[in-house]
C-alpha cells in the first residue's frame, strides 16, 4: 500500500462545533492497514478555495492503495484489483464517519461485481472472491485470454466547512467487448452524514436545472427553440432532468452521466460543470 500525506481545511467555527466529540479512531487506521503494508511519501497540501480573515484548521488524510493478483500469472495476464482511496487522519467523529462511508462506499461497488457476495465482506474479503471468480471462469473458458480487473481511485474534489465532495472513478473488465468506466460521487456533510439532496447545496432545484438546461445546450450546441431529441439526446418526454450523481468540484457543481444513459450514440460519458459564476445567489454554502 503507497501511502501519501495530504490536508484539508475548515474554518475555526466547524472546528470548535466537534471538538468536545474528539476521539481517535486508531483502530479504524489498523483495520484498513491491515489489508495491505503501507510506505509513507511526500506530505502535500491542499489550501480551501475561499480566502477567510480567519486561521484555517488543517484535516490529514493519506492516500492509501490497495492491489490484489491472481497467484502464478503472468504479467501480460494477471487478473487484479486496484483501490486507491483517502483515509483521514484521527482527531475526532467526523474523521471516522467520512472513513466509514467511503469504506461502505468502496465495497459496495466491489460487490457489484461479485455475485456470491452478501454484503457483509470486508475490501480484503473482496477483492480475494473477485480474484477466486475470474479463476474459477479462466478454468471454465482457458481460452480466454483477457484478465479480469477492477480499478477504483476515489479523489477529493473539494471540502469547505461544511462537506466534503469525494469522487470515484471506476474501470473494470469482467468480460465482453469493451471495458467500462464511470464515475460516482459521495458527498458528506461537516457532522459527517452522507449527502443525499441538492437541496443541500443550493436553495431551489428547479432553479439549478434551469441554469444546468442552459449550460448543457450551450456545451452541445443546441438552440432554445431545438428538441434535445434532434440532437439524439434521450431525456424522459424530451425535458432535460439533472443527473441523480452529482458532486462538487473546484470548479463549480457537477453531474455526470453514463455513456448510455441520456444518448443512445454517445461513446463517452457526459460530464455537466454548472461554474460558481452561474451560482451567485443560488449556491447556499460560501462562494469560493
Amino acid at each position: 500500500m503507497v501511502t501519501k500525506q495530504m490536508k484539508i481545511y475548515f474554518l475555526p467555527e466547524f472546528y470548535s462545533s466537534i471538538l468536545p466529540k474528539t476521539r481517535s479512531i486508531s483502530l479504524f487506521a489498523l483495520l484498513l492497514g491491515s489489508i495491505v503494508a503501507c510506505d509513507t511519501t511526500k506530505k502535500q497540501t491542499e489550501t480551501p478555495a475561499e480566502v477567510t480573515e480567519y486561521k484555517p484548521v488543517s484535516y490529514d488524510f493519506e492516500i492509501q492503495t490497495v492491489q490484489k493478483k491472481s497467484a502464478n500469472c503472468a504479467p501480460e495476464a494477471c487478473s487484479e484489483v486496484s483501490i486507491s482511496y483517502p483515509v483521514f487522519a484521527a482527531g475526532h467523529d467526523t474523521h471516522a464517519s467520512i472513513n466509514s462511508l467511503l469504506t461502505e462506499e468502496v465495497n459496495r461497488t466491489l460487490s457489484d461485481y461479485i455475485m456470491e457476495a452478501e454484503g457483509t465482506e470486508d475490501t480484503d474479503e473482496l477483492c480475494k472472491m473477485f480474484i477466486a471468480s475470474y479463476q474459477d471462469f479462466k478454468e471454465n473458458f482457458p481460452e480466454s485470454i483477457t484478465p479480469w480487473y477492477i480499478r477504483l481511485e476515489v479523489a477529493v474534489g473539494k471540502t469547505d466547512r461544511n462537506f466534503i465532495s469525494l469522487v470515484i472513478n471506476h474501470s473494470s473488465y469482467t468480460g465482453g467487448v469493451h471495458p467500462n468506466s464511470s464515475v460516482s460521487y459521495l458527498n458528506i456533510a461537516a457532522d459527517g452524514e452522507k449527502i443525499e439532496e441538492l437541496r443541500y447545496f443550493v436553495n431551489s432545484t428547479s432553479k439549478l436545472q434551469d441554469l444546468a438546461e442552459k449550460e448543457f445546450r450551450k456545451q452541445y450546441n443546441i438552440a432554445p427553440e431545438e428538441q434535445l431529441s434532434d440532437k439524439g439526446f434521450l431525456f424522459d418526454d424530451d425535458q432535460f432532468s439533472l443527473s441523480e450523481d452529482f458532486g462538487v468540484s473546484k470548479s463549480g457543481i457537477v453531474f455526470y452521466y453514463n455513456a448510455d444513459e441520456i444518448s443512445s450514440n454517445a461513446q463517452s460519458p457526459i460530464i455537466l460543470t454548472i461554474p460558481f459564476k452561474d451560482l451567485t445567489g443560488l449556491y447556499k454554502h460560501k462562494m469560493p
